[in-house]
């Protein structure tokens, strides 16, 4: 029996021996201590930030052409002088004053044109 007891009690310390090994590195790592001052909740509630502004994203403008708008053109006129008996450009001064003259338009050619082809 005796022989027994050996072999049961060096499994024994095996085991003790392992479980050890594996407990070493999983102990707990925390402390405990006394603290002496104001309590836990000497502070006021906490300070809740408020929400962030909302997002405006304003529609895009769009601007619409402005209508075309066919103007006339204003009247012109050639200016005369009766006393040279020519248009303003060709005589530069009128000693009686220039007359205004609607202009015509050229009278149509007499010449035969030829078809197109």
């Amino acid at each position: 029996m005796n022989r027994f007891r050996r072999i049961a009690f060096g499994c024994a310390v095996a085991v003790a021996a392992l479980t050890a090994a594996g407990a070493a590195s999983a102990h707990w790592h925390g402390r405990v201590g006394i603290w002496i001052g104001p309590g836990p909740f000497w502070w006021g509630p906490p300070y809740y930030y408020p929400y962030y502004p909302p997002v405006v994203v304003a529609d895009p403008l769009y601007s619409q052409p402005s209508p075309v708008v066919q103007v006339p053109s204003p009247q012109t006129y050639w200016y005369y002088c009766r006393e040279s008996n020519s248009y303003y450009p060709y005589v530069s001064q009128c000693p009686g004053g220039w007359e205004q003259v609607t202009p015509q338009p050229p009278a149509p050619s007499s010449a035969p044109s030829e078809a197109p082809r």
